[in-house]
């Protein structure tokens, strides 16, 4: 087990960024990674402007909403879904990791945390439905693949009755991709997610896998009662530790075997030392400011090499058909409304 006791700490020469840098020096980094929370109430304004405090002229409005609600608000991945009067279902606020990260951004500029945002839902009658935690560790306290194989020795004694994994490799040269463990049912209210999260961005955005080191990811999925509960305990306690010691360790924990019954196996030396430094977290912020990432990937993506093309060919023959047709383009609503908030400063869409 030298592989999970000792794990290779190189960077293997990346230029590092002040990001980086902090990550090596506070290896494991908790951030808050979804948010599904619900209010009974039909005042959308409210919402908006005093929980999320948000200047609604921002957000772009539509006629359809997912899980039953009939209209959404949205500001890129920032999301408030409403329903019709009298549907009980009220108000849910929903923000996906870009939306977290995003709307740190607005609590940054408000020198507010995320403490601050949940007692601001919690005073106002809110519900929490769904809550994920992600746990980044570069410093690999453990490889997912060898923790994979203690798991299936049944040197894991855990909660969940049961577990699932994935990975991959290339055919060419049968080089190992990234290993994930999944730990409890996607349907439970507890469900956490072990993964290699260098090789998932390097697949992703096509990276060498050495320029990203080493990079575990650890999530936790928390839904409806548990949920809330970890919320309360997050403004009590205004860290990660009961998250943290109480959702992974109460429910996973790996050991090293003996000639003693399963259950009295003690943990295994790295799953103690994990453990403890989990226990010292804080919750991070990493605000990003940028918005419709995602229309302008798409507008890089699909239409850079067609405008390229016309480019060249107005180049060639002495015409000016691409600056034409961008010049005689008209925006859609949507589009003036994009606009706006990539024009705008923070400041100008906080209230």
């Amino acid at each position: 087990m030298s592989e999970l006791q000792n794990p290779p700490h190189a960077n293997r020469g990346v230029v590092m960024l002040k990001e980086e840098k902090e990550n090596v020096e506070n290896p494991l980094v908790s951030m808050v990674d979804y948010i599904r929370v619900t209010f009974k109430t039909h005042d959308v304004d409210h919402i908006i402007e005093n929980i999320l405090h948000l200047n609604k002229d921002f957000m772009t409005e539509k006629p359809n909403g997912f899980y039953g609600y009939v209209g959404t608000f949205e500001l890129d991945f920032i999301k408030v879904f409403y329903s019709s009067p009298g549907d009980n279902r009220g108000i849910l606020v929903e923000l996906s990791g870009q939306g977290c990260r995003q709307f740190e951004s607005f609590l940054d500029w408000r020198k507010k945390t995320w403490f601050d945002f949940f007692q601001d839902c919690i005073q106002n009658g809110g519900s929490f439905t769904r809550l994920d935690l992600a746990i980044d560790d570069k410093k690999t306290y453990f490889s997912i693949p060898e923790l994979l194989k203690k798991a299936q020795k049944g040197e894991c004694i855990s909660r969940f009755r049961k577990s699932d994994y994935n990975g991959s490799f290339d055919l060419s040269d049968g080089q190992m991709g990234g290993t994930t463990i999944y730990f409890g049912s996607k349907k439970s209210e507890a469900y956490l997610c072990f993964y290699e999260k260098n090789h998932e961005q390097a697949e992703k955005y096509n990276i060498p896998l050495e320029d990203l080191g080493d990079w575990n990811r650890y999530e936790i999925r928390l839904k409806n009662e548990r949920a809330q509960v970890a919320i309360k305990e997050l403004i009590k306690r205004q860290d990660l530790t009961y998250i943290a010691l109480q959702i992974i360790n109460n429910y996973v924990k790996f050991v090293d075997p003996n000639e003693r019954e399963r259950r009295y196996w003690e943990a295994s030396d790295f799953w103690q030392a994990f453990i403890g430094d989990v226990g010292k977290l804080q919750l991070y912020m990493k605000p990003q400011r940028d918005f419709y990432q995602k229309t302008r990937n798409w507008l890089k993506n699909s239409c850079s090499p067609t405008m390229k093309m016309v480019l060249e060919a107005d180049q060639h023959l002495g015409r000016n058909d691409l600056s034409d047709m961008i010049m005689e383009a008209e925006l859609s609503d949507k589009q003036e409304k994009m606009l706006d908030v990539f024009l705008a400063e923070v400041k100008d869409m906080v209230v």
